[in-house]
């Protein structure tokens, strides 16, 4: 039977070791190919999935594996019983970003036990960050306890963190870039766990993204948590949510648990659909 912190001391090694081969390919000419879903894969996407696969069912056999590139099913809810334990990997997600050479590209780890996110592990490599925590017990920056910044709730605060523009496009809901583009709420794309983090920091009140998988989120639904932030879909509320494909939003909450300096922000987002 796996504990906790076997679980989550392991899921440390293969941050450290995906860490390690995105730098590694990362200075290496980058082939790409398009997925059946238009997006980028590359060879780095494939062999590092492949390595972490390979750690995780060495050290847990009996652990379910979902990966963005090889795919994998996430088991129902106890249908395993009461210790079931699911992975959640995506070895480099912003692969737009790095096959540009631009360093806001991560690597992504989760781990669920009975479906719910308990373990989440975002790296930012070109920046030497690392984002980690665990259900129940904190969030840590670099292996620092994570301290709230005391920019979150200013009024001087006024970014709005997006995914890239054309993504909006691309799930019909392109009406929606020039109403965050605007001289009062000031967007600017910084995507992926770019976003997230940044949100953390305190430069931006909120992290807008039009179109998200369960390995693009999954250990945000932990850090963001754990931090006193809210993460989920357009059409629902934080009490309502959980992980899932479709759009995101994520924000501060005050110590009362309600939305902190994004009416606005979730104003706009109110009956889109998404």
């Amino acid at each position: 039977m796996s504990s906790h912190t076997q679980v989550y001391e392991f899921a440390r090694q293969c941050m450290q070791r995906s860490v390690a081969l995105c730098l590694e390919f990362s200075r290496k000419p980058v082939g790409r190919l398009r997925k059946g879903d238009k997006t980028w894969v590359t060879e780095a996407d494939l062999a590092i999935e492949k390595e972490l696969r390979s750690m995780i069912q060495a050290a847990f056999p009996d652990h379910h594996i979902v990966g963005e590139e090889e795919g994998g099913e996430q088991p129902a809810a106890h249908a395993g019983g009461e210790n079931q334990w699911t992975w959640i990997l995506d070895p480099i997600d912003g692969t737009f970003s790095f096959v540009h050479g631009v360093p806001f590209y991560s690597s992504l780890i989760a781990v669920l036990k009975n479906g719910v996110p308990h373990i989440g592990f975002a790296a930012l490599p070109e920046m030497g960050i690392v984002m980690s925590a665990e259900r129940g017990c904190g969030v840590w920056i670099n292996n620092i306890p994570y301290v709230r910044s005391e920019r979150i709730g200013q009024d001087a605060i006024e970014l709005v963190a997006t995914a890239d523009p054309y993504r909006f496009a691309m799930e019909n809901v392109g009406q929606l870039v020039p109403k965050f583009y605007t001289e009062s709420i000031k967007a600017r794309t910084y995507p992926d766990a770019l976003g997230y983090y940044m949100l953390l920091n305190g430069s931006v009140r909120a992290f807008v993204d039009p179109k998200v998988e369960i390995w693009d989120v999954a250990p945000f639904h932990v850090i963001l948590p754990e931090a006193g932030f809210a993460i989920h879909a357009w059409n629902r509320s934080p009490t309502t949510a959980k992980l899932e494909r479709g759009s995101s939003v994520a924000y501060a909450l005050d110590l009362k648990g309600r939305p902190q300096a994004v009416e606005d922000v979730l104003e706009i987002l109110k009956g889109s659909g998404v």
